[in-house]
């Protein structure tokens, strides 16, 4: 069947735009430290990458120790990764922090310490992908860039399409006859005020807006993570009289694989019994075994089966500090309840045999 676009009206836009700034003005997260004018593109780019799937509420502690310790993109390019570790250690994803050190290498050496402002070179950046460079742009530079996280796809694209799937997304922007001032000056600003023009790349809806982008970026973020979630708020969402999401009962998210599934019942009181089977590697580049001679993951006791307990047990055995990620396998072996996890080398000395992921998959 074939999809017809989606036919957005000014007065549409208009609504959402003037809701979503009465929400900002109210309930916007004004106290987040990378949210103040004047705000460098350094110190952007130190707060999205800790943000990158971590809680805004356990960045803000790193972000504002981070800083004082690294207050310039010079003084984190001096820095070895034992001098940067403390400071970025607990986050996680320890690639990030990789990339940030060679980022700012990278900007001191090629761009004489200042990040540039231009979205594709941005993104020849380690770790900065087109979420970060117009995050960047927008922010630190006040550029017209829509930042596409996960937020801004669900309150957008629920709003209007009634799905936060951008690849469902089809629409034409319409001339509306009102003769609201504010509707007609939108009119005028749209590069897409044609009747009837299709628009083949999602992202195009971004220039629709009249809404300062830096300003319209941040309430996004703030709707999305307080209303618009991956459950939504519908009865609490000031938007939802409009929203198609809302008028459609959300039918378009459901069969996408997205909804809670089942949870298996599978000795789930044993659970905090098992074993552990830790996968310990370096950037998942290098893997290495328990044993000298063939790949085996180390084995640990239930008594080491939290994240802290592993940590400790590879601290007090080989001296190693590790980065542990939660379980990702739960598995019955001879009818004893297993736990499997990656577990990261962050410092220490160690002998042990060096396997690929070649390797490791043939086991």
């Amino acid at each position: 069947m074939k999809v017809l676009p989606t036919k957005i009206s000014s007065e549409k836009i208009s609504f959402f735009e003037s809701v979503l700034l009465d929400f900002f003005e109210k309930a916007g997260r004004e106290h987040l430290p990378w949210r103040r004018e004047g705000i460098s593109a350094y110190e952007v780019w130190v707060s999205e990458i800790m943000l990158q799937q971590t809680q805004v509420s356990r960045v803000i502690g790193y972000y504002e120790k981070f800083l004082k310790q690294f207050p310039t993109v010079q003084s984190l390019a001096r820095a070895s990764w034992e001098e940067f570790l403390p400071y970025y250690a607990g986050l996680g994803y320890y690639a990030r922090g990789r990339n940030m050190l060679r980022t700012a290498k990278m900007v001191v050496d090629e761009y004489d310490g200042k990040f540039p402002n231009d979205i594709g070179v941005l993104q020849k950046l380690p770790g900065i992908g087109s979420y970060t460079a117009a995050a960047i742009s927008s922010f630190a530079y006040g550029e017209e860039q829509i930042a596409w996280d996960t937020n801004l796809r669900r309150v957008i694209g629920r709003f209007f399409f009634g799905t936060k799937r951008a690849d469902e997304w089809r629409f034409t922007i319409g001339n509306s006859r009102s003769r609201n001032r504010k509707v007609k000056k939108l009119e005028k600003r749209s590069v897409l005020n044609e009747r009837n023009i299709r628009i083949s790349a999602p992202e195009a809806i971004g220039r629709v807006f009249s809404v300062r982008t830096k300003t319209l970026n941040a309430a996004l973020m703030d709707f999305g993570s307080a209303t618009c979630l991956g459950r939504p708020k519908c009865s609490a969402c000031p938007l939802r009289e409009r929203c198609r999401y809302f008028r459609e009962g959300g039918k378009q998210e459901l069969g996408t694989g997205e909804t809670e599934k089942p949870v298996k019942e599978r000795l789930r009181s044993d659970w905090k019994n098992a074993r552990v089977e830790a996968t310990l590697h370096e950037n998942h580049q290098k893997y290495f075994s328990s044993l000298k001679t063939s790949y085996r993951p180390f084995v640990l006791d239930a008594a080491h089966n939290t994240r802290a307990g592993i940590k400790q047990w590879f601290r007090e055995r080989y001296g190693l500090e590790v980065a542990v990620r939660p379980p990702h396998d739960k598995v019955v072996i001879s009818r004893v309840p297993t736990l499997r996890v990656n577990v990261q080398i962050l410092s220490g000395n160690h002998d042990f045999t060096e396997f690929s992921r070649t390797d490791i998959s043939a086991t």
